[in-house]
């Protein structure tokens, strides 16, 4: 077996170790602390090998009981997935320093690349399918996707900033400025909600009575989702709104919503509609503007549609985060939590749109 496919393959087993082992001693410390009687040693490892593959989000199979109805767990923590990215970027990078010192080694570190795919993947598969129950399947197919996902974002975080693509480069800048500022807004609102809805966020607390280490594990769990609660609060800002459950929704002008599950982050849902917030749009149209305003300063201007890409680019970023934000809780009554796939991103692309031809009629009637 060629040595860089051998290299690449041990990067992959460390890589998943060192995100694993920290993880499996968090549950085994909350089974141990739990005091549960009739909870086994295995029923702590197969949960440890469950939080492994959700903190990559991996999706779950699920047998409700006591019925065994179907169920789905997709609702993920977005801010897990630090995790095995940093794990990944460490592979990459030591791959990168020990088979692309020239030119001539560039088969060999793609070669790297495939064995810490492959080895990656098939740790994940074996965990999948090693930890199923009677009551839980991980969707084991998923794992080949997650980790050509993982290793490619990664992957283009250490080439992007030396490469010779002046145009990707202006791309890159651009999206991570308008998207990192817009959802820090979201998240600013989102704290602003609450702080203002703290007492119902202190009431789920004691509903979940978790205990001291349950409680810790359960605002670790809270701090990973807090990205798809910033992701939420965008798109409630910008006017689409968001679901908790099948044939709700929470937006500026509507609340079509009875009740909400016993999750400490959820207690900042607004409890009433708010109008004026659909004032929100502007963010999107200021947006618009900005991307207008900054693409003229950069080598997208000399591109024949590089007015047309970027918008595209962000509103693909958009949908990819949506789509990784929201999910099913469970099913049932929870089969639909987040934003809406196809409305967050078409708004926020009409917003765009509008913003960027608002630039456009300024600048065409002399106004400088």
């Amino acid at each position: 077996m060629p040595r860089p496919l051998i290299a690449g393959a041990s990067e992959g087993v460390r890589a998943a170790l060192s995100t694993f082992i920290p993880l499996a001693l968090l549950v085994l410390i909350a089974w141990a602390t739990a005091g549960s009687l009739s909870g086994a040693m295995g029923d702590a490892l197969r949960g440890s090998f469950w939080v492994w593959l959700g903190a990559h989000h991996l999706t779950f199979s699920l047998a409700l009981p006591p019925s065994g109805l179907p169920g789905v767990l997709s609702f993920l923590p977005l801010g897990a997935l630090i995790f095995p990215f940093i794990a990944f970027r460490g592979a990459l990078n030591r791959l990168h320093r020990q088979f692309d010192s020239t030119r001539a080694l560039n088969s060999k570190q793609r070669q790297g690349i495939i064995g810490l795919f492959l080895s990656y993947t098939g740790i994940m598969i074996i965990a999948s399918v090693g930890s199923r129950s009677m009551d839980v399947h991980p969707r084991w197919w998923w794992a080949p996707v997650i980790v050509i996902a993982l290793i490619s974002v990664a992957e283009f975080t250490l080439v992007v900033p030396s490469g010779n693509s002046s145009a990707l480069r202006d791309i890159t800048r651009i999206s991570l400025i308008v998207l990192g500022g817009l959802l820090g807004v979201g998240a600013l609102a989102y704290s602003f909600s609450l702080a203002f809805h703290f007492t119902v966020v202190r009431a789920l607390y004691v509903v979940l009575d978790a205990g001291i280490i349950g409680g810790i594990l359960l605002t670790v769990l809270a701090i990973l989702t807090l990205p798809n609660m910033a992701i939420s609060a965008l798109s409630y800002l910008l006017g689409s709104g968001f679901a908790v459950g099948s044939g709700t929704l929470v937006s500026p002008g509507i609340h079509r919503l009875e009740q909400i599950p016993a999750f400490p982050l959820l207690g900042a849902i607004p409890s009433a509609p708010h109008p004026f917030l659909y004032s929100g749009a502007l963010l999107g149209i200021g947006a618009g503007i900005f991307v207008m305003t900054i693409i003229k300063r950069t080598s997208l201007a000399t591109l024949r549609f590089g007015f047309l890409i970027l918008p595209l680019v962000l509103t693909a970023l958009i949908f990819a985060m949506t789509w990784l934000s929201n999910g099913t809780l469970l099913g049932g009554a929870l089969t639909t939590i987040g934003p809406s796939l196809w409305q967050f991103p078409l708004l926020f692309l009409a917003e765009l749109a509008v913003g960027m031809g608002v630039k456009v009629a300024f600048d065409k009637w002399g106004f400088k």
